[in-house]
């Protein structure tokens, strides 16, 4: 997917049934992965993109709100501090701040980590 800019490719997380897709008109247009206890122990939402011809149209939104049926427990999430439309969207979904670690991303932008129970 062009619209992908994670490294790596998704077919574990495909064969692992640790994705979920959103598709418009038979188009992809995002999708949201996460890591069985990846973060201490516990599921860890490691990649929701959408693809900017869609951004703004509530695909993120679904895709958070799908993990209800999917995940139980806390749930983890994580993105730079400068993402103001992430540190928007995880708020709007009721992420609750769970802290940050400096030294993850370049120029120590902080990593604000986030939290959610299913």
């Amino acid at each position: 997917m062009a619209f992908d800019s994670f490294p790596g490719d998704r077919i574990a997380e495909i064969v692992e049934r640790r994705m979920l897709v959103a598709e418009v008109d038979g188009v992809i247009a995002g999708y949201i992965a996460w890591q069985t206890g990846g973060c201490i122990g516990m599921d860890y939402v490691n990649k929701l993109v959408v693809d900017p011809d869609y951004r703004r149209h509530g695909i993120a939104q679904s895709l958070i709100a799908e993990l209800n049926s999917i995940l139980n427990g806390r749930v983890f999430i994580s993105t730079g501090a400068d993402n103001s439309a992430a540190v928007g969207l995880l708020r709007l979904t009721n992420w609750q701040p769970a802290g940050q670690i400096v030294g993850l991303r370049p120029a120590d932008e902080p990593e604000i980590f986030y939290y959610r129970d299913l």
